[in-house]
Parts: structure tokens; sequence; C-alpha cells
């Protein structure tokens, strides 16, 4: 494939009947996620082998917002997100639903076509700035541990951690994983990685 540069600047995304959960903490981090260069690759390299696009970035949004990213409305709003990012780089939109075999997070997606398809080129910084934020990140290294018991989220520990932090908002009419997932993106503001461990 002929990689050429891209930007997405001028991209604007319509959220629609997903405006609440866009303009939360959490849509504001999955708008970041999916307008990474990274992850607009992972779906364009899906398009050219004729899968759903979304489809790669399954474990990727596990690790960055937990396992209850699997809640039906968030993947609603991330294939929302995905389509409109599609068209706005070239594809066109070919068909709905379509079942995807492979275990993951998304059981069924879009798949898109050719359609001018400017393609893009990662730099070498892009893709060291990627790794150092998402899997295994300090951060999220250094969240689990505080917050996780055998695996298991404790909310109780959560917003401990939170108000420690100076975070006090709460989030108590969502279920845990989005509680963890609005918390931590609110922390990640109030901390930051230094030589692999995470300090205010």
């Amino acid at each position: 494939m002929k990689y050429i540069d891209f930007d997405l600047t001028g991209f604007g995304y319509d959220p629609q009947h997903f405006r609440e959960l866009h303009e939360s903490e959490l849509g504001q981090a999955i708008h970041a996620f999916m307008t990474h260069p990274v992850n607009v690759v992972r779906m364009q390299t899906a398009t050219e082998l004729e899968r759903v696009a979304v489809e790669p970035l399954g474990k990727y949004l596990v690790t960055e917002f937990g396992e209850d990213v699997g809640d039906d409305r968030v993947k609603q709003h991330i294939g929302h997100l995905a389509r409109q990012i599609m068209e706005y780089i070239g594809y066109q939109h070919d068909r709905k639903a379509l079942q995807i075999t492979r275990p993951g997070l998304f059981a069924s997606g879009s798949t898109y076509r050719d359609g001018a398809k400017p393609e893009m080129r990662i730099t070498k910084e892009q893709r060291e700035n990627w790794l150092k934020n998402t899997a295994a990140s300090p951060f999220n290294k250094w969240l689990d541990a505080q917050v996780r018991t055998d695996g298991k989220l404790d909310l109780d520990k959560l917003y401990a951690v939170a108000e420690k932090h100076g975070v006090t908002k709460r989030y108590d009419h969502l279920n845990p994983g989005q509680q963890r997932m609005n918390i931590g993106v609110l922390l990640r503001k109030k901390v930051k990685a230094v030589e692999g461990e995470v300090q205010q």
C-alpha cells in the first residue's frame, strides 16, 4: 500500500444521539483514542483485508479503558465514531452488522470499501508515544495496583485514590468498569509517568 501523510485536525465528529456520552470524560478519551494515527491505520489495515474496521482495536480498548468497555452503549458509540472517521479519510460504508468470527470485544461491525482512500504514514515519534501511553503503561499499572484485589476492582479504593489526588467527582450511576474509566481519565490529568513511576 502507498502511504501518504494525513491530517485529522479538520475532522469534526457529530455525536448525534451519543452526545451525552461523547461529552463525558470517557467520551473525550475514546475520541482521542480513535483519532490517534496508529488506530486509524489499524482500521485501514482491517479494511484492506476486508474485515470489520474496529475489529483490531478491541484488545487495545480493553487495555486502555478496562474490560467493561464492552458495555453495549460504549461499543455502539465507538462504531458510530469509527464510521465518521473512515468516511472522512475517504472510505465508503459498505456493510453493517457483519459478524466477527474471532473472539474479541466486538461481535459484529461495519466494513468499508475504497473511496478516495488517502492513507497514512506513521512517524517513529508517534509510535513511541503510543506505546508509552497504552498497553502496560505506568499509569495503568500504578492505578490498578491500588484499586484491584485479586484482579477485582474495589470501588472504595478507587474513590479513595481519586480523592487523594483531588478528584472528587463520583459516577455511582455507572457500572464499575465505566466508573474506573471515567475516574482514570480524570486522574491522568493529575499524575504523570516519570521513568516508569507515576508521580504527581
